[in-house]
């Protein structure tokens, strides 16, 4: 880790989150040195990026990680995902999915943000290539042709900083997206999310569950020591009720909307909310800044998407500048091959989840029993099993070098 910056650097990173430390590593991969500029200092609690949150990624997202060299420390403080439950509460439609049926060990991986960061971060300080540089704050942003200047703040003052390539990897609300005048297509759906871990009284078997009830979805994923992280989405305006009800009230709730697979709730870990807001940037560039992970697009939780998709904008990106024969990263071309290379799988990943939230949010009694006579029949029919099983999985999309099983 660097006490001041260098004044040019190939690539500049904005946003040490999930999204950019993983670039960092990828792009170290592909011999491209850069500097990231983080706004929080590192293992600090107030990292929104690494805080008690889980994410579930599926294989693609393991694979890329295997390939970034970060898979011995990362399973080590993973759950596998063995197999995914879906079902509606008060209907008897489901549908399950199980690895071997696909001939794999696992579908994904549940860990918490904190625990992924820390593997990332132990990765980082091992690579030569990279300079990291937190708590720092982006003041300025200006982009001639041939190059974007920062101004940043560090511990050590203000420095002018040069790069061919500006990765804005700063969040849903990058204030820097925004100075560069990009709009954001956007739905609130005016739901939050309630996230906790819990305890069972039975073990999870690595079954991540999916369960959709009148007030949205509800998911409960698999975590080490047979915790499970609950997703649980509620109206804005019954949040605060739900927040403040006792350990066993709120356990007796999630009960009635879960059920009974996993016995008593017996245990409630700390919690809190997060407003679901969908996003979506009009472009990935503009001049010589590109747009990654949630800065790119934040997504609904009801597929659990959002930072594999992210992922696959890290794989991409290193891949169309590791490919490159010179070393003009920002130059238009290789900025719009990386935007047209996403464009199949950002949309349809997006159109999903979307789609998703909408059709298991309606509680009209006929788009019930449809919801109800789609799951049995997916969970029947092989074919669409497999499509939905490749999709969960993040390989129903243009195959990149990183995500690609090397085993």
């Amino acid at each position: 880790m660097t006490a001041k910056p260098k004044h040019t650097y190939p690539v500049v990173i904005v946003g040490g989150g999930m999204a950019g430390a993983s670039l960092s590593l990828a792009l170290t991969r592909q011999g491209i040195a850069c500097a990231v500029f983080e706004a929080f200092a590192t293992d600090m609690p107030s990292q929104p990026s690494f805080d008690d949150r889980t994410v579930a990624l599926s294989a693609s997202s393991l694979n890329i990680l295997r390939n970034l060299g970060v898979s011995d420390d990362f399973m080590s403080v993973a759950e596998p995902i063995e197999q995914i439950h879906v079902s509606e509460q008060g209907h008897i439609g489901f549908t399950r999915l199980n690895a071997k049926d696909q001939g794999m060990q696992q579908l994904g991986a549940v860990v918490e943000n904190w625990q992924l960061g820390k593997v990332l971060h132990k990765n980082i300080k091992q690579q030569e290539l990279i300079d990291w540089f937190a708590p720092t704050k982006v003041l300025k942003l200006e982009q001639q042709s041939d190059k974007a200047q920062l101004t940043v703040e560090t511990a050590d003052g203000e420095s002018k900083v040069e790069a061919s390539l500006v990765v804005l990897a700063d969040g849903a609300r990058s204030p820097l997206r925004k100075s560069l005048y990009i709009d954001s297509r956007t739905r609130d759906f005016g739901t939050s999310a309630i996230v906790c871990n819990v305890a069972t009284q039975q073990p999870h078997h690595g079954c991540a569950y999916e369960r959709f009830t009148a007030d949205g979805p509800l998911a409960m994923l698999p975590l080490t020591q047979n915790r499970m992280a609950l997703v649980w989405s509620k109206p804005n305006d019954e949040v605060e009720n739900y927040l403040a009800l006792s350990e066993q009230d709120f356990a007796a709730a999630l009960e009635r909307d879960f059920g009974a697979r996993l016995g008593r709730i017996t245990k409630v870990g700390k919690r809190a909310a997060f407003p679901l807001i969908q996003q979506q940037a009009e472009t990935l560039f503009r001049g010589r800044c590109v747009l990654v992970g949630n800065a790119a697009q934040s997504l609904h939780p009801i597929a659990g998407q959002g930072f594999n998709l992210g992922l696959r904008d890290v794989a991409y990106l290193s891949q169309c500048l590791g490919g490159l024969e010179g070393d003009d990263y920002g130059a238009y071309q290789v900025l719009r091959n990386y935007e047209h290379k996403r464009h199949a799988d950002r949309n349809k990943t997006v159109w999903m989840t979307e789609s998703l939230a909408r059709l298991f949010s309606n509680a009209w009694s006929p788009m019930s029993v449809s919801r109800n006579l789609m799951l049995k029949a997916l969970d029947i029919t092989p074919i669409a099993k497999d499509l939905f099983a490749q999709q969960a999985m993040g390989f129903n999309f243009e195959n990149s070098e990183l995500a690609a099983n090397d085993e």
